[in-house]
Parts: C-alpha cells; structure tokens; sequence
C-alpha cells in the first residue's frame, strides 16, 4: 500500500502499538497522552490479555480514547519466549492498516519477531521503531541472537528509557536513531504530599517493589537495623519470594513492630502509599541477569514530593541527578548513614524533595514523553531502511 510505504497522509498518522504490559488505562499513559497531545496520530494497541504486573495477574481492559486489542499469550513466565496468539495482530494489522508499528519487546525476544514477521506477512513496508529497557550487554544463545539481528536490520529507529540502555543498545550494534525517552509520570496521579513530620509521628522510610534479593532488600533490613536508635517507621509495598526470608531478617533485628507490609497492591492504589512516606528507598543490586533498567517509582515519588535515595546501580543516579542521595550498592553502612541524614536533617529532606518535584516537572512528564514519541514516529516514517 501506498500510504504505507510514503509516510503518512491526509495529515494522519496509523500506529499500531504492540505492548505486552499495557494492560489498563494507568499503565497505558504514553498512549493516552500520545493520542490527547497529537490528536492526527490513529493509534490502536495490541496487548496480553493478561499478564503479572507488580505481582499481581492483571487482565486487560478497553480505553476511552483508542481501541484496545486483546492477544492471549503462552508461555508468559518467560519473558524471552513468550508468544501471543497470532491471530488478534493479524486482525489489527489488516483492520487498522498502519504506517508506524512500535513493538514494546525486546528486540531478542521471541514476541518480538513475532510481531515482526506478522507486520512483514500482514503490512509489507511499514515502518518499525523497537522499545530498548536491556541495560546488560550479553550474548544470546541461538535463536535469540538471529531474533535480535532481525530485529535491527528491520526497524527504523529504537528508544531507550535511560543512557545506561542506549549504550547496550549501541553497543549491540544498532546505529539507527535511538533517542533517550524515559518512563514518565502523570502529575495529578502523584500529587505532592504535605511536607515535614507531623507532630511527634516517626519519619517513615518506605519501599515500593519486589520483594526480592536484586531490589536489595536485605541491605536495606540491615541498613534499617543500624538507625534502631533513631524515630522511624517503615513502608514495604509489593511481593515476591523473598518475602518471608525478608520478614525473618526483621524479626532477627528485633525490627517487626516498626514495619508495615501491605503485600502486592494494583498498580492504582500505589499513589495513596507515596502520601504515607517521607523517604523511598530504591536500593537495587547489579546481579549477572538484573541492573536497574530505569526505576519509574523514583520518578512517582520524586512528583509526590517524597525525598528519594538510592544505590549507584544501573539508571538509579540518572534518573535522581540532584534531586536526592546516592550510596554504592550494596553498602548497608552508608545506606544508614545517608537516611540517618534524612532522619535528622528535616531542611535538607524538604529541600531535596522539593528538587525531585521540580526535575519531574522538567524531565518525566508523559507530556514531554507524549511529544519525544511523536518527534521519534516523525523521523522513523521518513527513514528508509538499510542494515543496521
């Protein structure tokens, strides 16, 4: 088709987004705000019928500004291997007739050539542009590494959520425009808590996450029980299989009475816990398969005007900046130190996470990331494909 291949015309523009994860309309942001800012953009989603999110199975539901497909998929507890049933992108491919498809998968994933091969068998000629989140550069085994080489000899362009990505990204070898273009946040969802302590109430520390050994939360148990002299509370947010190891190293520090486990939340209920906290602790660890690829609940904290600090792993220090406080990862001492300095220095807690409001109001709104896609889409659909 010609449309297709000649950019977009009439002024419209026909994307169809495959995304596993944009599951509903809290988690579909980048979409909403795509379509709300650049109302030329035609825009239909493909995604999992279902699929874990934060610890919970989360089933897909339709949206108020776009249709919404809904793709069962198999063998979804591997994220490399998983597939959806072909036969809903088949229909979107042919219903909607695209000129720009922005698959969400990594480019070694099977998923990933999954929708590639479809949009070649089903819309020969439209233009790809490819999500990046890996952050670790290694070698796939076969097939995943013909699956990646596919992946960037067929796309146009790819965008990274952070610089630590766009330098895997580079170095795996793809040369084609790649902009930085983060997770973002959707301001009234995370307004700003009330400042400072409220009367004789202990500061409260929180964790919003998996509760898993990567995320680093033994350091912080250890951490916490370093400050048991101090007033403090703490928040933990999420699940995972670690969680009663977890509780067992709080019990052991004689710590249990001081902390709140909710155990996984929605995703819709996270923005009323960021009002309960006066500090978040992301303290991730870089493991063989795991670094933070970029840490969205810095950026949801940093907009409830929640002081943040964070270990030197992966995005972590991108995303803060000046906005909060950095430890080297892994080290429970200093971890203690800097909240002891949180705990005790009040102005510098405000302070700080009156920065963090301010760099989200700069740097990780879904209104900047709305128009990055769309300046990104713009070039892609003027890019004529060659090898990467």
């Amino acid at each position: 088709m010609s449309d297709q291949t000649n950019g977009h015309h009439n002024g419209q523009m026909r994307v169809l987004r495959i995304s596993h994860s944009s599951l509903t309309p809290e988690l579909r942001e980048r979409e909403r705000m795509l379509v709300r800012r650049h109302p030329e953009v035609s825009l239909e989603v493909v995604t999992a019928s279902r699929w874990h999110e934060g610890g919970l199975e989360v089933a897909a539901s339709d949206d108020d500004l776009f249709p919404v497909t809904k793709a069962p998929t198999h063998l979804s507890k591997r994220l490399a291997l998983f597939a959806f049933d072909p036969r809903p992108i088949i229909a979107a491919l042919r219903r909607h007739r695209p000129h720009l498809i922005d698959i969400s998968q990594e480019s070694y994933m099977l998923s990933c050539m999954e929708s590639l091969t479809l949009s070649r068998w089903f819309a020969p000629g439209t233009k790809i542009v490819l999500a990046a989140t890996q952050n670790i550069l290694r070698r796939y085994p076969p097939p995943f590494e013909y699956f990646q080489r596919q992946a960037f000899r067929t796309a146009a362009a790819a965008y990274a959520c952070s610089a630590t990505v766009l330098e895997v990204l580079r170095a795996k070898g793809f040369h084609k425009p790649a902009p930085v273009i983060p997770f973002g946040v959707r301001l009234e969802n995370f307004p700003p808590r009330p400042s400072g302590v409220s009367g004789d109430q202990p500061l409260t520390i929180g964790f919003i996450g998996r509760m898993v050994t990567a995320k680093g939360i033994f350091v912080l148990a250890d951490a916490l029980a370093a400050l048991a002299g101090e007033r403090w509370r703490a928040l933990f947010v999420g699940d995972g299989p670690e969680r009663g190891a977890f509780t067992q190293r709080l019990a052991a520090h004689g710590m249990l009475d001081r902390i709140e486990l909710t155990g996984a939340v929605n995703y819709a209920e996270v923005p009323k816990y960021f009002q309960r906290m006066d500090v978040m602790v992301l303290p991730t660890l870089t493991t063989p398969t795991f670094r933070e690829q970029f840490g969205r609940v810095l950026v949801e904290a940093m907009a409830s005007q929640v002081c943040v600090i964070g270990s030197t792993c992966g995005s972590i220090p991108e995303v803060i900046g000046e906005a909060g406080l950095v430890f080297p990862e892994g080290d429970s001492a200093s971890l203690a130190a800097g909240l002891r300095r949180l705990i005790l220095d009040q102005d510098l807690r405000l302070r700080l996470s009156q920065r963090g409001r301010d760099r989200v109001e700069q740097h990780y709104t879904w209104e900047q990331v709305a128009d990055q896609m769309y300046e990104l889409y713009l070039e892609a659909l003027k890019k004529t494909v060659r090898g990467a």
